[in-house]
C-alpha cells in the first residue's frame, strides 16, 4: 500500500493506493496546514478539492482520467449543488500534463500550485460516475468528496 498526504499527529491519510490497482482519496475544501475551508462557499471548496486531488493523483502517478467515481457530501445538497456543478464544469489546470507533474513540483508552495486554476474543465469529456449526498459536516464546511480511480495493469 502507498499512503499519500499522511498526517502523523492524527493518524490518517488523504489518499491510498491499495492492491496495486485502486486509488482512493478523501478530500475537503480545507487547504493543507489550514484549519478552515477556503472562503466563499461550496464552489470555492470544490475548486480547492480539485486542486488537492490533482496533487494526490500526481503523488500516486495516476492520471485524472483514471478516476471512475466521485462521491460528494454536501451540507445542504439542494442549496450547494448548483455552485458545485459550476465548479465541476469549469475547474481545471493550465497546461497539458494530465497527471500534473509540473504542478506538483515541491519547489512551488501549495497555494501557488492551487492558484493555477482556470476555467478549463477538470475532467473534460471523461464522464465520472458522481453521487451527491446531503449530510451533516463539520462546522464551516460545505463540501467533502471521495474519489476512486482504477490503476493500469501491474507491471
Amino acid at each position: 500500500m502507498q499512503f499519500i498526504d499522511s498526517d502523523f499527529q492524527f493518524p490518517i491519510s488523504s489518499a491510498v493506493v491499495h492492491s496495486g490497482r485502486v486509488f482512493e482519496a478523501f478530500v475537503t475544501g480545507i487547504p493543507d496546514r489550514e484549519r478552515q475551508p477556503v472562503p466563499s462557499g461550496a464552489g470555492a471548496e470544490t475548486r480547492e478539492i480539485f486542486c488537492q486531488l490533482d496533487t494526490f493523483l500526481a503523488a500516486a502517478n495516476v492520471d485524472r482520467f483514471a478516476v471512475c467515481t466521485a462521491r460528494l457530501y454536501l451540507r445542504d445538497v439542494l442549496v450547494d449543488i448548483a455552485a458545485v456543478n459550476v465548479a465541476w464544469k469549469r475547474t481545471g489546470r493550465e497546461g497539458t500534463a494530465r497527471t500534473g507533474e509540473e504542478l506538483a513540483d515541491p519547489a512551488l508552495p501549495e497555494r501557488v500550485r492551487c492558484a493555477r486554476i482556470n476555467r478549463k474543465e477538470f475532467f473534460g469529456e471523461h464522464t465520472v460516475v458522481r453521487r451527491a449526498y446531503g449530510v451533516q459536516l463539520q462546522a464551516g464546511m460545505r463540501v467533502e468528496a471521495a474519489f476512486t480511480a482504477e490503476l493500469g495493469p501491474a507491471a
